[in-house]
């Protein structure tokens, strides 16, 4: 009992030197910082919050790198330990991005346009095809990520995206979300400036969406936006069309791996 009020004690302190420092820098107490996050994010901007965890990933990827060396030193060459696979980690997510970006539009699903009319829906566009990562599985970070480079928001709502409260936090922007299930969630779009990279993350009940579907690691969604009659922006999740494209896809190498009988000359 007495170490953890101790512990909270720390934080608390650790806290109040972030307020009065400025610049923010997580660096001296990187993993008291990391913990806090976690349990009480409240206290952090989303920028600190976007800061914390690329030091942590930075930290990661040095450890693995230590780790590899180790257990490959005496039978891999200096020149082949050079090539770490974690280095092009960042790459590999922009290249997946682009060709899910860049794949053809698939066509609306009845479905899903009987029920956007339902809500009285309009402006219908083709999001993309998105591929669920870990991240966007996580619980903890509560967070749906989509590319940057995507165009489904009017000049308004960008200009929204940059607003932040008197803490300095993102206020985001309030946008619907609809499952498979056509469960309608609340949900706030906020835009993450990492140094390097900028990101979109669907945030506030992405938690509540998780817990009610059954998501899977590298499973595939097709995202599509429309407008309602406030010309509130929203978003729909779906998976029927992956179904039919690949049940589609089989149906037609099996017909074309079928041999037609030679008739026999009489």
């Amino acid at each position: 009992m007495i170490e953890i009020k101790a512990m909270l004690q720390n934080m608390e302190a650790i806290v109040e030197e972030k307020r009065n420092t400025t610049p923010f820098n997580p660096l001296p107490h990187c993993t008291l910082h990391k913990v806090l996050s976690q349990v009480a994010p409240q206290f952090y901007t989303e920028q600190e919050l976007a800061q914390i965890e690329e030091i942590d990933q930075s930290y990661c990827q040095v450890n693995n790198k230590k780790r590899g060396r180790s257990s490959d030193e005496g039978s891999v060459s200096h020149e082949e330990r050079g090539v770490k696979p974690k280095r092009t980690k960042k790459r590999e997510f922009k290249k997946k991005v682009r060709e899910i970006v860049s794949s053809p539009p698939p066509k609306l699903p009845m479905i899903v346009e009987n029920k956007i009319k339902e809500l009285n829906g309009r402006d219908i566009k083709y999001v993309m095809h998105k591929e669920l990562f870990p991240s966007d599985l996580d619980k903890e970070k509560c967070r749906l990520s989509l590319p940057v480079e995507l165009d489904y928001l009017n000049e308004m709502e960008k200009m929204e995206l940059k607003k932040r409260n008197e803490k300095g936090k993102l206020v985001g922007l309030g946008v619907g979300l609809l499952d498979p299930c056509f469960r309608l969630f609340s949900m706030s779009l906020r835009k993450w400036d990492m140094r390097s990279d900028s990101v979109y993350n669907l945030v506030q009940e992405w938690k509540l969406v998780l817990l009610k579907n059954k998501f899977k690691k590298d499973q595939k969604l097709n995202i599509w936006s429309f407008r309602d009659n406030d010309d509130k922006l929203h978003f729909v999740l779906d998976d029927r069309v992956i179904d039919d494209r690949v049940n589609s896809e089989e149906s037609e190498e099996l017909n074309n791996s079928v041999e037609i009988p030679k008739t026999s000359e009489a």
